[in-house]
């Protein structure tokens, strides 16, 4: 099997389900990532959906066992190990290695600003160092830093190195990145911009990395495969439907404002509790039973 033929597909940004002390809820890992696989979509977590920069280790930790087991084999794990020690990504990726995760992620350490050099000498010494395969993850509006497409394809030549996420917006970007890696069979493009899925997956794009297919993932595997078989106009009227449910959480909303409404909506549906870790605010009660009232009389007919 390729790499393109192995990470591929429709890559869920798990949120991180946490009780009201802010310990991960087993069950709920155990349902979320149920609904997932039986979708034909695959776990990722500890990203930026799942709070990855507000747990502690021991909450990470815990965070992919549980996936783990859930995923029990039928499909590969990808962990997020971004951190701006170095020495503790790698312990990461050594430690979800044993606990059983397929891939490993990582964006840049973010505390200084680094040059273009800085950045790809950080990705070759983590992917040499690395027990677990790796994938780039661009994502400035967390990092303040943007990965170059070029510098990115410079990496994608190491072994070790298997593909890229990235998450910045801009359509420039996205068509130069597919022009590269569309026909490589060693490296794959995944795509975080949500509302770009199915533009990118009719033009040879091989993954997408949606944080909305935490609630609706039978949509996004629909949409993936629409696109993959052709079938534009489906994709595109699917496109359109994921990306209203999108704005429910993230119109007019900063990031650390949108995962909390996203967590409600969740709860809505009986995925999770609604509780967020530190500096996240939880929904008041007034505000979950008005996001709730929301989402069930629109979306009730699109979460399976």
């Amino acid at each position: 099997m390729t790499n393109k033929e192995k990470y591929c597909g429709v890559i869920v940004p798990m949120i991180t389900p946490l009780d009201k002390n802010e310990v991960v809820d087993r069950q709920a890992v155990g349902k979320i990532v149920t609904g997932l696989l039986a979708n034909g979509c695959t776990p990722f977590v500890a990203g930026t959906t799942g709070e990855s920069a507000s747990l502690s280790n021991g909450q990470k930790r815990d965070l992919v066992k549980y996936v783990v087991e859930a995923t029990a084999g039928a499909d590969l794990v990808y962990a997020g190990i971004a951190d701006n020690c170095y020495q503790a990504s790698l312990h990461k990726a050594a430690q979800y290695k044993d606990l059983g995760a397929d891939v490993v992620v990582a964006h840049l350490p973010c505390y200084y600003p680094i040059d273009d050099a800085q950045m790809k000498a950080y990705y070759l010494a983590l992917a040499d160092a690395s027990p677990l395969p790796v994938m780039i993850y661009n994502i400035p509006v967390t990092t303040h830093l943007s990965i170059p497409i070029r510098l990115v394809d410079e990496l994608s030549h190491h072994e070790n190195i298997v593909g890229f996420k990235d998450s910045e917006r801009g359509e420039d970007r996205l068509v130069e990145g597919l022009s590269l890696w569309r026909d490589r069979e060693d490296f794959t493009f995944h795509l975080g911009w949500a509302v770009m899925s199915s533009f990118g997956l009719q033009r040879g794009l091989d993954g997408i990395v949606p944080s909305s297919a935490n609630l609706c993932p039978a949509l996004y595997r629909a949409l993936y495969d629409a696109a993959k078989q052709g079938n534009s106009a489906e994709a595109d009227r699917l496109q359109a439907i994921t990306d209203e449910i999108s704005a429910c959480y993230q119109q007019d909303k900063i990031l650390s404002r949108s995962v909390p409404v996203f967590k409600a909506m969740m709860s809505a549906f009986g995925l999770c509790e609604p509780y967020v870790a530190p500096p996240m605010v939880t929904l008041t009660d007034g505000e979950l039973e008005s996001v709730k009232a929301d989402v069930i009389e629109r979306f009730s007919r699109y979460i399976k």
